[in-house]
């Protein structure tokens, strides 16, 4: 039987002693807070207790499988796996209860790094094979931090853990409509009216989806996006100009989420969300990979090491 605990409330946090802070919990492995010269970056709740109702995943770590799975079934090696489905006939984040949910345990913290670990029985989430990941949030350099994480899992199976952090440069709660955003991907993956991929990715050329120049945050448009990007860097500045985040990273794709749907989750204030109150830019396998053999593949096999991570930078950008 599967255990779930109420949040820790302890908290650890991070320095580089030039101007960075950044604050995480067991609880999800969630990132807290990101502060930069004193500016909070990161969208967050008013407490550690908060984070076990509300539902926008903020700065948590998600899994078994981040993103969607259609029909909530793959076929590998031959056998079907059904799996309990949490949005409609489908998967997102690896189904209930989530890893943003559970409390990770305790490896190690001191000023620089925090590492945890998840032991994910056999049949987890409808999962096969046991999973047991290791994970580091670590201070390497003036204003970055590193998230890493090795996986392995007893069975044959699909691992895409990620990262569910929104930022809002600008330090408020309030929409990013002024920040710009530079995404380095030649091509992006089509999705249907629920999100999953309904084709090959294409090429970005002539379209809303062309980043690779500096563009508004939310499109040519306005609309925003949720896609998955295939590439492997993104760089985003605030409003005023202030501050600059770069995203580099191991895995394939970036999905690139402008919060359309924060409206139902409360901020530090007590307020709720606006809609595009802050973007998250999330490293990950493809969406509905398992269910794609051509594609990059996120299965993990006994005795085999998945390894990935994630590069945070901020920076005050050059005049």
């Amino acid at each position: 039987m599967l255990l779930l605990y109420l949040p820790m409330s302890s908290t650890y946090t991070l320095s580089d002693d030039c101007g960075l802070t950044a604050s995480f919990t067991p609880f999800g492995a969630t990132w807290l807070s990101a502060k930069f010269h004193d500016r909070e970056l990161l969208l967050g709740h008013a407490n550690v207790a908060a984070y076990a109702t509300e539902r926008s995943f903020l700065g948590c770590m998600v899994g078994r499988y981040a993103n969607r799975i259609a029909g909530s079934r793959y076929v590998l090696d031959g056998q079907e796996v059904k799996l309990p489905p949490n949005e409609g006939p489908n998967l997102l984040h690896g189904g209930s209860p989530g890893y943003h949910l559970r409390d990770w345990t305790l490896l190690y913290a001191d000023n620089r790094e925090l590492r945890l670990k998840l032991h994910s029985p056999d049949g987890d989430q409808g999962f096969p094979g046991a999973l047991d990941v290791e994970l580091s949030y670590r201070i390497t350099g003036p204003g970055e931090v590193r998230l890493s994480w090795t996986a392995r899992c007893s069975k044959p199976c699909p691992v895409n853990l990620t990262n569910h952090s929104y930022f809002n440069l600008d330090g408020t709660e309030e929409r990013i409509d002024a920040h710009r955003v530079r995404l380095e991907a030649l091509r992006v993956l089509p999705v249907d009216w629920a999100g999953l991929p309904k084709g090959e990715p294409e090429p970005v050329n002539g379209t809303r989806f062309d980043l690779r120049e500096w563009s508004p945050v939310l499109g040519p448009d306005g609309a925003g996006y949720d896609h998955c990007f295939i590439g492997s860097g993104a760089q985003v500045r605030s409003g005023d100009g202030r501050v600059q985040l770069d995203i580099g990273t191991s895995l394939p794709g970036l999905q690139y989420y402008t919060g359309r749907h924060l409206t139902g989750s409360r901020g530090r204030t007590g307020r709720n969300f606006p809609a595009f109150a802050g973007f998250a830019i999330e490293p990950q396998y493809w969406p509905d990979s398992p269910n794609h053999p051509g594609w990059p593949s996120a299965v993990v096999r006994p005795g085999e090491v998945q390894a990935h991570h994630i590069l945070y930078r901020f920076s005050t950008p050059a005049a």
